[in-house]
């Protein structure tokens, strides 16, 4: 009898190629905005709080949020997890624009935001706790997972760990510029963010095929005969 030979498909590897285009660009395009930042910008105003690099650090994080909050209504089996990634990301936005609600609301105003939301959406996760880790075993493993990892510790911990005033003094010495280590800590930060919203796309896609996979195996179970056993018939 003669075994039939299955050929290992190709998609994988197409898919792998598409990301590396996709995304290769889409770094590229970021190390290209920051080259015509620092060239556009006026010398006192390049990387601050008001600068443009910030307010597309902005954009990307909205954007990350809408992305993760559409996931946790569209697709109500990812809804703890979806919420938790959304309260994460626009806490971030909120933290963001630190200085335009101190100054038009009061002191502070973006810590009472930003952990109000995180505050509702631990409570929430607590609440179907028992699908957030479901969730969270499905998440572990994908593509995602990694490059959302990746983006939070470039944005939260490297950056702003090589962006200590100590440490560029130590490198310029005398020369000490600040602006060099705004530039360097806020491209750093770009980069990150770019990561992260890498990541939400990919989680975009992860949460969708997960969706399919739930009802395709509710409806192979609903379809399944009941078999009734008759005992001392």
């Amino acid at each position: 009898m003669l075994k039939k030979t299955i050929k290992p498909s190709s998609k994988g590897f197409k898919t792998a190629i598409i990301r590396f285009i996709v995304y290769g660009v889409i770094i590229y395009l970021a190390a290209e905005f920051l080259k015509w930042n620092v060239k556009h910008e006026m010398g006192q105003s390049k990387f601050t709080e008001d600068s443009v690099v910030e307010a597309v650090q902005s954009i990307i994080l909205l954007a990350c949020s809408l992305i993760y909050l559409r996931v946790s209504f569209k697709y109500k089996s990812m809804f703890p997890l979806a919420f938790g990634l959304f309260a994460f990301t626009f806490a971030s936005l909120i933290r963001e624009q630190d200085a335009l609600l101190d100054e038009h609301i009061y002191d502070g105003a973006w810590q009472t935001a930003a952990f109000s939301l995180l505050i509702l959406a631990a409570f929430l996760i607590y609440r179907k706790k028992d699908i957030f880790l479901s969730n969270m075993n499905d998440f572990v493993s994908k593509f995602s997972f990694g490059i959302l990892l990746s983006g939070i510790f470039t944005t939260y911990i490297f950056a702003r760990l090589y962006g200590r005033k100590i440490f560029w003094m130590a490198v310029m010495e005398a020369q000490y510029t600040r602006d060099v280590k705004n530039v360097s800590e806020e491209s750093l930060e770009l980069f990150g963010y770019t990561l992260i919203l890498i990541a939400s796309v990919e989680f975009y896609y992860f949460a969708k095929a997960h969706h399919i996979i739930a009802v395709r195996d509710n409806e192979e179970t609903r379809n399944q005969p009941n078999v009734y056993l008759k005992v001392g018939s």
